[in-house]
């Protein structure tokens, strides 16, 4: 497949490469840097920017202070770009459902939601939001967020 980083194993992620898992004792989080998380001391380096808190992605730099991108071929855009160079917009190739006649993108396994793609849900007890990051929804993960500032 053109485009996807291969892992070990020459697989990505996604098609069985293991993912190294914090050394930290119980943590399922994946290591950053030297075996363990952010959580348990992992240091990123920020960007060169002063006062910027970012984590550098290129260049030592956060994408607000100049970062590249690989935004959209078309003249004038500054959408991202997708498949191909391009945008959605400007004609990324985006699969769509398999039924007949359905216009909408795919989800998971070849079908939309509408179709029978599984939402993830929020992990959080009685909670039926859409899970969003973490296996948390917006609200859940804000809480999670506000109580990991919390602690010392």
């Amino acid at each position: 497949m053109k485009g996807v980083l291969s892992m070990k194993g020459g697989v990505c992620n996604r098609h069985g490469a293991k993912k190294k898992r914090c050394s930290s004792e119980g943590c399922m989080n994946t290591a950053a840097k030297g075996g363990v998380c952010r959580r348990h001391g992992a240091k990123l380096k920020l960007c060169s920017s002063t006062g910027c808190p970012n984590i550098a992605m290129r260049g030592g730099v956060c994408v607000r202070h100049g970062a590249k991108r690989n935004r959209c071929s078309s003249e004038g855009c500054m959408n991202r770009a997708q498949k191909g160079g391009v945008c959605l917009k400007h004609g990324a190739a985006v699969k769509s459902c398999s039924r007949t006649g359905c216009p909408n993108r795919v989800v998971k396994g070849g079908v939309c939601v509408r179709h029978g793609a599984k939402k993830k849900r929020c992990s959080s007890t009685g909670c039926m939001n859409q899970s969003q990051s973490r296996g948390v929804c917006k609200r859940h993960g804000s809480e999670l967020k506000s109580t990991a500032d919390a602690q010392p």
